[in-house]
């Protein structure tokens, strides 16, 4: 009778410690938090949100904006948790945005957050849009096998990160090929699709102009150079110079139609004055007239006849002289 009640005892402990374990482990799952991961603009990439829950093993504090930036300052590093869980061989396609105030690395580090799970991107200081195809691997060779965090840290060992705000993180798993056939078209990685583009009318003579186009996906406007759109010059309206000579055409002028102020000077054809011969003397460039006599042609005309007569005369008188003496 003591065995039976002995058993029985036990058996009840047993099962009191069940039912506690049980309730436990029920209470552990209650309290287990899941992160919700958004689909991003495309619908096709996962957002990671920028609040402190998403936070991985690297913490930092961070202040938080309401357009749903995180802006860090004089931090070792700070993690990020994906949706996701890559394994080394996968590919990750990563879209990071901000800005930084020093160089900052990136890399994906393994899922205690102690070893590297990715080689390294340098994010130089400024404004950054960057897509990035990052390959998960055993980086450090220290056995890393998984990931699922991306990591934000200083420039070098043991610097910090100065000042950095991130703005945007998305994910998606596979290649940046994989993502445009799962209907991924975010500008950012595949270029703006523009139908349509309008010139801006500001060609020189010798210069293309502008054009702009908006991209049907993200509304953007991008401008571009309107090959072959330089004007030329154009030269119709020219007006003489009136700089003819008497043996020479004189030249003409005129400015470019469109307004830049190029001119251009070409042959006056035809306006070659000849010369004005006054008493054997050009009026107009003092060139001697080769035909000119400075008596005139009716005073020769005199001069020739009165001779031709004398002589008649001489000739006669001396005809006239020499008869008479026979006689």
């Amino acid at each position: 009778m003591k065995k039976l009640f002995a058993l029985l005892l036990a058996l009840m402990m047993v099962l009191t410690l069940g039912v506690v374990a049980f309730a436990d482990e029920e209470t552990e799952e209650a309290e287990e938090v899941v992160l919700e991961y958004p689909t991003s603009d495309d619908g096709v990439m996962t957002t990671v949100p920028l609040t402190a829950e998403y936070i991985g093993v690297f913490s930092a504090d961070g202040t938080y904006a309401d357009d749903g930036s995180v802006n860090f300052v004089d931090i070792e590093q700070v993690c990020y948790v994906l949706p996701e869980t890559y394994a080394v061989g996968e590919t990750v396609l990563v879209h990071v945005a901000g800005n930084t105030e020093d160089s900052t690395r990136l890399f994906m580090v393994s899922s205690d957050g102690w070893s590297r799970a990715s080689e390294i991107t340098v994010i130089n200081p400024g404004d950054f849009d960057l897509w990035l195809e990052i390959a998960v691997t055993d980086a450090e060779s220290k056995g890393v096998t998984e990931t699922y965090q991306l990591n934000f840290k200083g420039s070098s060992y043991g610097v910090n990160v100065a000042d950095l705000t991130i703005t945007t993180i998305e994910v998606f798993g596979g290649t940046t090929d994989d993502y445009i056939a799962a209907g991924g078209a975010n500008c950012g990685i595949t270029g703006h699709t523009i139908t349509e583009y309008v010139s801006n009318n500001d060609a020189t003579c010798t210069k293309d102009g502008t054009k702009t186009g908006v991209c049907s996906v993200c509304g953007e406007e991008v401008t571009v150079t309107d090959e072959g759109s330089a004007l030329g010059h154009s030269f119709t309206n020219y007006v003489s110079n009136n700089d003819a000579t008497c043996t020479e055409d004189g030249t003409k002028t005129a400015e470019c139609d469109n307004g830049c102020g190029k001119t251009d000077t070409i042959t006056d054809e035809g306006t070659a004055t000849g010369h004005n011969y006054v008493k054997g003397v050009c009026t107009n460039c003092g060139a001697e007239d080769p035909d000119y006599s400075s008596f005139p042609t009716a005073v020769v005309v005199v001069v020739i006849v009165v001779i031709v007569v004398v002589a008649a005369v001489v000739i006669a008188v001396v005809v006239v002289g020499g008869k008479k003496k026979k006689k």
